[in-house]
């Protein structure tokens, strides 16, 4: 998937693996003269992977893409992750406590952890510092990303709390070092997902104090992020499995394998990491990763579901099926600049039993996923079927639905839907030009609107960017016309689909289609954030995911499966999971035969 350029108050997590980015060049590193695809690597153990975007930016307080957010984590851990069971697995916090009321979190860091010279040791102080004075700083200064993740809603702001906007509807939480390693996050109300929460979880906006300081004190941002320390990496010393050698921007990076790496000093870990080099390669096109992938240039890449069978029954090439968090889905264009039926759910929910979701499933993803009918997965805790509602294929019931609830003015000659003036109704339908894939859906979705709802739709594919910064964040008056809009997977975050409030809520820059939420469908899910009772929690987000599916504010088509292409002598060594590559770095990769 890939990524988009920073914009002032996009959540990093709600947009990251949700795009697929772009960026300006900029050549990092100090050595033009490692590996690269197809290069002799001696005994074999190395890992080439094929990127399909460039990595805009690798200010880790500014990413919002997966490019960089990838290479990132090769040469710096997260905080914790979680396994195939949903476990959770430490990395640069070892251990947790939370109190009753799930109001105070209090987090212990590895004491092997080492900034590259001449920072030191890694403490609490550098990730408190961190977190307060750049990601909680006044009037978002460094322009992070994740700003919105270390607050909450509140009916007034407590005593011992600040207030983190001027309405004084949101307080910030009390991050504090409480010792050498250890440190506790304080909220002003309970919030037992914040474990699973993707703010802590997956986090790694995180630099020496040293190194930020003189920007923290000027309140230069763009210092910060011109950096080159911060834009080169070169100061995560035994923090991740590998120390960058290359990295650059529009191409590769090339790391090989860090001999001091923390996390050796624990049990099943002691010699991480199994891989001795590990490559990127910037592969624009599909057909390229594909071909290289099969020819033994690189190790690994996505493979298209069309092309699945064929992969799998190579001598030299496995393919290993995943669940997919991300589901795919067009959006409608319902602010003031798309067109005003939108607006009404009910010629949604047409729109949406005109098309054959089932048959987009086993044609074009050739069964590899399922039919979404609202953003949670089947498969999720939350997800209760009393409370959804499925709009099946049916197209005269979607003709009966569709001409019976447009707006006044608007009917049928011919067959073909026009306006008061008689002139035909034609929509726009922009799209990422990325994937074969979805301009194949977005074709099949134009035929079926054509034929049942007799509704003219212009396809438009763009770059990826282009769609974002032009289309979707654009705002109403400097935006390129759109209607309908696809190719951008939404992460639906099963273990916490709280997470997904941004979506809905009017006003947040991820909600860039304009959906009003008529239901507050965003209050339900700040809630059942902060909920203690899990019973009442599972009510409240099965509600709410109901009333999605009622609403349609997009048309949700489908959870596909992540088809992962790898060379022959690739031994993972987890299950395949929505976790998926969280233990790569003890996978097992042999020199081929």
């Amino acid at each position: 998937m890939t990524s988009e350029n920073v914009t002032d108050g996009i959540n990093r997590r709600t947009v990251l693996k949700s795009t697929i980015a772009g960026g300006a060049a900029l050549l990092a590193g100090c050595s033009d003269d490692a590996p690269a695809a197809g290069d002799d690597t001696g005994d074999g153990n190395h890992w080439i992977g094929a990127q399909g975007s460039e990595a805009p930016n690798y200010n880790v307080f500014r990413i919002t893409d997966t490019t960089s957010g990838d290479r990132v984590t090769r040469v710096m851990d997260p905080a914790y992750a979680f396994d195939e069971n949903d476990e959770f697995v430490p990395r640069l916090v070892r251990d947790y406590e939370v109190n009753d009321d799930f109001t105070e979190w209090t987090f212990t860091l590895t004491e092997y952890g080492e900034w590259s010279e001449p920072y030191g040791e890694m403490t609490a102080d550098d990730w408190v510092y961190s977190i307060t004075e750049i990601i909680q700083g006044e009037d978002n200064w460094a322009a992070v990303s994740m700003a919105d993740d270390w607050r909450m809603p509140v009916d007034a702001v407590p005593d011992g709390f600040e207030a983190a906007d001027e309405d004084g509807e949101q307080a910030w939480f009390n991050v504090e070092q409480t010792g050498d390693y250890e440190f506790t996050v304080e909220m002003p109300e309970p919030f037992p997902g914040f474990l699973e929460e993707p703010i802590l979880w997956g986090f790694q906006e995180v630099v020496p104090r040293e190194l930020a300081e003189p920007y923290v004190e000027d309140r230069d941002g763009e210092g910060l992020n011109e950096d080159d320390e911060i834009q080169e990496l070169s100061y995560t010393g035994n923090l991740g499995a590998f120390t960058v050698e290359v990295l650059e921007t529009e191409a590769r990076m090339y790391a090989p394998r860090s001999d001091d790496y923390y996390l050796r000093n624990y049990e099943g870990h002691e010699d991480s990491p199994h891989i001795d080099e590990w490559t990127y390669e910037v592969m624009g096109e599909e057909s390229t990763r594909l071909s290289a992938i099969q020819a033994g240039e690189i190790t690994a890449a996505g493979i298209p579901a069309r092309r699945a069978e064929e992969f799998d029954g190579m001598d030299d090439v496995q393919v290993i099926s995943t669940p997919t968090v991300y589901c795919q889905s067009m959006f409608y264009n319902m602010r003031d600049d798309g067109w005003e039926a939108l607006d009404i759910p009910e010629v949604r929910q047409a729109i949406t039993m005109a098309v054959d979701r089932q048959s987009i499933v086993d044609d074009i993803q050739y069964g590899y996923g399922t039919v979404a009918h609202t953003l949670s997965p089947e498969y999720s805790d939350f997800y209760d079927d009393s409370e959804v509602a499925e709009w099946e294929y049916d197209p005269d019931g979607a003709r009966d639905r569709f001409e019976n609830n447009l707006p006044d003015g608007y009917g049928y000659d011919d067959g073909r839907l026009v306006d008061a003036d008689g002139e035909e109704v034609v929509l726009n339908y922009v799209f990422s030009d990325s994937a074969d894939d979805t301009e194949l859906v977005a074709r099949f979705i134009q035929d079926e609107l054509d034929e049942n709802l007799g509704l003219e739709v212009e396809l438009d594919p763009v770059p990826w960017n282009t769609m974002l910064d032009d289309y979707l964040y654009a705002e109403p008056g400097d935006s390129r016309e759109w209607d309908f809009m696809a190719g951008i997977g939404r992460n639906s975050y099963p273990r916490a689909p709280e997470a997904t409030e941004g979506f809905w809520r009017p006003g947040e820059s991820v909600n860039g289609y304009g959906y009003d939420d008529p239901e507050g469908v965003a209050d339900m899910l700040s809630e059942a954030a902060t909920t203690p009772d899990q019973d009442e929690r599972q009510r409240t987000l099965a509600e709410a995911f109901g009333i999605l599916s009622e609403e349609q504010p997009w048309m949700f088509l489908y959870f596909p499966e992540d088809l992962n292409g790898y060379r022959h002598h690739v031994d993972p060594t987890e299950e395949p999971s929505i976790a998926w590559g969280y233990d790569v770095h003890r996978w097992e990769i042999e020199a081929e035969q």
